[in-house]
């Protein structure tokens, strides 16, 4: 944690994209249902990462699915 007397120097992120977030996450984010995140899942139209017993979202294909929507 930052020490709150230490100034934010230009090079301190302010915000940070997540690498990964976990399904229920991404499910927000989406504004989607279960059943729909995970027909993207299987579709490979988002990409997945098991962690242990977790299988976590990658952020960066969340912004990709939005990004080929706007296009198409």
């Amino acid at each position: 944690m930052r020490n709150l007397s230490t100034p934010i120097s230009s090079e301190t992120p302010l915000a940070v994209k997540p690498l990964a977030v976990s399904v229920k996450t991404a499910r927000q984010l989406l504004g989607i249902g279960n059943t729909k995140m995970w027909e993207l899942i299987k579709d490979g139209r988002v990409q997945t990462v098991p962690l242990g017993r977790k299988r976590l979202v990658i952020y960066k294909s969340l912004e990709n699915l939005i990004e080929t929507s706007q296009a198409g």
